[in-house]
């Protein structure tokens, strides 16, 4: 395992000017530090977190994941080695080891420094792996090339950024024919949205649960759009997580739950978590060099 050069912790950010010249201008720090705020409540938070390594009593609930994790193994372990992926806020970096060791090279980012501890640990206990560059870094402002990557993927990262600066770097980096593979937490359910505000000290204050309209932003950005919902109904299979009632409990609402998002789409929206399975991404115009004509001497 290697480590790349460090963007810092914190770093500037380019945020999108108001209506008003004027307004910009004079508030534009204020903005700035706003952000650069957030970001350093999100370091601090995931520091502790990786420094503690211990369980939280939410983790219960990832007892119903299985199926939304399967399929995302299975997204990222069709990746062909020699393949260059960008885990995009990896913490403990899991997915990134495994990935590594099956020959994919993978560039691990974080904006929490503690992380990088917990890599070394787990990289130790499987020895040496070359193909795999740690970094700590902003997933707002990127330090990579155009096209660099085959393929982003992140477990529950993109509600903790600014959703739209996130997808212009994602665009930017991926190659045409790029894809990225997500797994996010939904924000349109009231029952778990009002679990969240009792639980804050789970959670960061500035992380935002995606809604339509980030799913719309990210429809924007990439040409192939595949979003599937998991967990509403199996959610109540949890409390059986420990019994023998667990599994077929959970396969039976599994079904339901999938024939009621086939039958009533907008129900969709009230799962907890997404899969976001993206392909190609729409490249942003870069801006042309203007080409004047010369003039010679003794020309007017």
């Amino acid at each position: 395992m290697r480590e790349g050069c460090s963007t810092g912790a914190v770093t500037a950010m380019h945020e999108q000017r108001g209506s008003s010249a004027s307004w910009a201008k004079g508030n534009s720090g204020m903005i700035t530090e706003t952000r650069e705020g957030a970001k350093e409540r999100e370091r601090v938070f995931f520091n502790e977190r990786y420094r503690e390594h211990k369980g939280l009593p939410v983790d219960k609930y990832r007892s119903v994941t299985g199926s939304l994790v399967r399929r995302y193994e299975d997204l990222l372990f069709s990746l062909r080695p020699n393949s260059v992926a960008l885990d995009y806020g990896c913490g403990p970096c899991a997915d990134a080891l495994k990935l590594a060791r099956a020959g994919v090279r993978v560039v691990a980012i974080d904006i929490a420094d503690a992380g990088m501890k917990l890599v070394r640990s787990l990289a130790a206990e499987g020895g040496s792996v070359e193909n795999l560059v740690f970094s700590v870094a902003d997933c707002e402002k990127l330090c990579f090339a155009d096209d660099s990557f085959d393929v982003v993927y992140g477990n529950a990262i993109l509600h903790h950024l600014k959703v739209e600066r996130a997808l212009e770097e994602m665009a930017r980096v991926l190659r045409p024919a790029g894809k990225a593979f997500f797994i996010e937490p939904l924000g349109h359910n009231p029952l778990i949205n009002l679990y969240r505000k009792a639980t804050p000290q789970y959670r960061t204050a500035d992380e935002h649960p995606l809604k339509r309209q980030d799913l719309s932003l990210i429809e924007e950005r990439f040409h192939r759009v595949d979003c599937r919902f998991f967990n509403l109904l199996s959610l109540a299979a949890v409390p059986l997580r420990k019994t023998r009632l667990f599994l077929p409990t959970l396969r039976t609402l599994e079904f339901v739950e999938s024939k009621l998002f086939d039958w009533t789409p907008r129900l969709r929206l009230q799962a907890w978590l997404v899969l976001i399975i993206c392909e190609q991404p729409r490249k942003q115009p870069r801006p042309q060099a203007v080409c004047l004509p010369s003039v010679r001497a003794g020309q007017q």
